[in-house]
């Protein structure tokens, strides 16, 4: 990644703690922020991440099984869009546009 400038938000959860599951990662273009969030979300047992166009879900969908972000088996990765449900029974990392975020 050539540039850092990320901004991480953390939101409060309904309960009011502080240490919240929900991460925001904020940046300019091209600075690698995706990859990062990939990353990231492969350092847990399970995550999801939703994504604002539905090539871009399916980019990062392919670029999971690919092992780009590190190795993840092909059953552990779900795509959920508004046209194409790719749903394995014991999926643990989901990759969604927004609007089709269970």
């Amino acid at each position: 990644m050539k540039n850092q400038n990320y901004k991480f938000t953390s939101y409060a959860s309904a309960s009011g703690k502080t240490d919240s599951d929900l991460r925001v990662i904020l940046g300019p273009t091209n600075t690698g922020k995706t990859h990062l969030a990939m990353e990231r979300m492969l350092g847990y047992s399970s995550g999801m991440i939703g994504l604002p166009l539905r090539l871009l879900a399916r980019e990062v969908y392919d670029r999971l099984l690919r092992g780009d972000f590190g190795p993840v088996h092909s059953a552990d990765v779900a795509l959920i869009t508004g046209e194409e449900k790719i749903l394995p029974p014991k999926a643990r990392y989901f990759v969604c546009t927004v609007e089709a975020m269970p």
